[in-house]
């Protein structure tokens, strides 16, 4: 599954919403999903970032493989909380040489922390695939993050794909050269080589282009051209103002 698939592009009413307002509202969103105490709103958060995600026309397909990892995750962390915390048990597991109980408490713990987890990633992973990065870092820039994390972080976005591109190579130069065969220890031995040759390669570069940086005059203190010309049309500004009423409501109900 390669990185440049997924993309800020498209037609949909989100896409055209100014860059501005999508990234306030959704990284806002994402904050406000990992902070809810409440399963039942964590869900409904959830189920309607899925929702925003099928308006864009995205394959559900696509999504599932998309928040695959992220699932896998949260399921983990369910089960580790469904069998250690909690006083009253749910049911129980016997096995060979001891026995697993489930608790309630862990249960419900574990379910919010399952849905929020999911609605969070759910939430940002919307953000990135209907929001260009340069917006989003540009927007951050506006809300006077440091410079240098925003620098380092367009670099990382940057030169991901280059990296993403050398490893593609590197692993059909071993396919070429039966490097996938052998046995079980010889191929993982094979996957290190290649994963630690591509860090080397990432050091070495990121390296050459810090000092190209320098050479040409960079500070993490220059200000530079204004990204953002024109101002916020009327009808993000309503769409922003009515999101950030409906996460207040959201988030008093929650306190509730």
């Amino acid at each position: 599954m390669y990185l440049s698939r997924y993309t800020a592009e498209g037609d949909s009413l989100l896409h055209h919403i100014d860059g501005r307002v999508k990234t306030g509202v959704l990284l806002a969103s994402v904050v406000l999903a990992a902070t809810l105490t409440n399963w039942m709103l964590a869900l409904g958060l959830w189920i309607f970032a899925v929702s925003l995600f099928l308006s864009l026309h995205f394959r559900f397909r696509d999504l599932l493989v998309r928040l695959l990892i992220p699932l896998g995750i949260a399921w983990v962390v369910f089960l580790s909380v469904l069998f250690t915390q909690g006083g009253h048990p749910l049911f129980v597991i016997p096995l060979k040489f001891f026995t697993l109980t489930a608790w309630q408490e862990g249960a419900m713990k574990g379910l919010l922390l399952f849905v929020r987890i999911m609605a969070a990633v759910t939430l940002a992973t919307l953000l990135a695939f209907t929001t260009p990065m340069i917006e989003i870092l540009e927007t951050l820039r506006l809300w006077r993050i440091p410079g240098i994390i925003i620098d380092i972080a367009d670099m990382m976005y940057r030169y991901i794909f280059i990296l993403q591109d050398t490893a593609h190579t590197m692993r059909c130069a071993q396919v070429s050269r039966m490097g996938d065969t052998g046995s079980w220890s010889h191929r993982v031995s094979e996957t290190g080589s290649i994963a630690s040759s591509i860090l080397i390669k990432s050091l070495d570069r990121s390296t050459r282009i810090y000092q190209a940086m320098l050479a040409r005059g960079y500070s993490e203190d220059a200000t530079g051209v204004r990204f953002f010309t024109r101002p916020i049309p009327t009808r993000d500004k309503l769409i922003g103002g009515a999101s950030a009423a409906a996460m207040l409501l959201l988030a008093i109900a929650n306190a509730r």
